[in-house]
């Protein structure tokens, strides 16, 4: 989901600047784009200016749906920290 998340913020990007922002070696960026292609999630464009990837729309809905189910985790995990760590200084440092 972090590749999808990269190229949703600019809605298209070229593969190396993907593989910076998701933090991901080049041959395992290009077996995921691939992969996510073959399923309709992502589509690369090729222009005079290089290869360009974009979210198709039904990768922006898997993206959306998967940004409601994980919100309900970070929500959960918000209030966790909040338990464990009750001073306002520990929970400036996170």
């Amino acid at each position: 989901m972090d590749i999808m998340k990269v190229v949703a913020e600019e809605r298209e990007m070229r593969r190396t600047r993907i593989m910076y922002k998701a933090n991901l070696a080049w041959k395992v960026l290009n077996e995921a784009l691939d992969s996510m292609e073959k399923r309709g999630m992502l589509l690369s464009e090729e222009t005079p200016s290089g290869v360009f990837v974009k979210l198709t729309p039904t990768g922006k809905e898997i993206l959306d749906r998967f940004c409601e189910v994980e919100s309900v985790f970070v929500e959960r995990n918000d209030a966790a920290i909040q338990v464990m760590y009750p001073t306002t200084k520990m929970n400036a440092l996170r």
